[in-house]
């Protein structure tokens, strides 16, 4: 059975901008994984395994989504783990309230539909990099070096949420099926 997310897509300048970013960091950074441009993206909510029908009865509970197109602001490097070894690397998003509302929206349809929703608290985010892929480790003050050098931010206009389906072997892995 297939795996599904709901999320944000990136606009094609921004996914250009990152994949800089990344061309830059995969020397510095030992990841298994790193996100194909094409999938850079932020989730609202994870699924997991979903069959057809599951799949048909979110569509139609997202269609009364009261979402209007609001802005958005990226930028600066995060991580998820150690800091000598983090397990992810990504940019971080500017959490404000349209995002929020719209969070809490997506949530509260995927948990009417039969989902479980992640119970942490929602950190936005768009992964570059995840599965460290080595024994070695950053230097002291590599992380907060990296941070200051990618620090610009940018803004982009969300306008949609995207239901991904996941191939995780292929290359972009996610489809947008709606």
């Amino acid at each position: 059975m297939a795996h599904y997310f709901l999320g944000i897509h990136l606009p094609g300048e921004l996914q250009e901008f990152y994949q800089a970013w990344q061309r830059e960091l995969k020397p510095i950074f030992p990841y298994k994984r790193w996100t194909a441009n094409e999938d850079l993206h932020i989730t609202l909510a994870f699924l997991g395994e979903a069959n057809e029908e599951q799949i048909d009865a979110l569509t139609r509970e997202m269609e009364s989504i009261r979402s209007s197109c609001f802005s958005l602001q990226l930028g600066g490097l995060g991580i998820f783990g150690q800091k000598n070894r983090p397990r992810v690397l990504f940019i971080d998003v500017q959490l404000n309230e349209e995002l929020i509302d719209l969070h809490q929206q997506v949530s509260a349809i995927v948990e009417k539909v039969g989902f479980s929703t992640d119970k942490r608290p929602y950190r936005p985010h768009v992964t570059l990099g995840k599965k460290w892929d080595t024994s070695s480790t950053l230097p002291p003050g590599k992380i907060q070096e990296m941070q200051n050098r990618f620090s610009e931010k940018r803004e982009f206009r969300v306008s949609a949420v995207s239901l991904f389906k996941i191939h995780p072997q292929q290359e972009p892995s996610y489809e947008a099926v709606s």
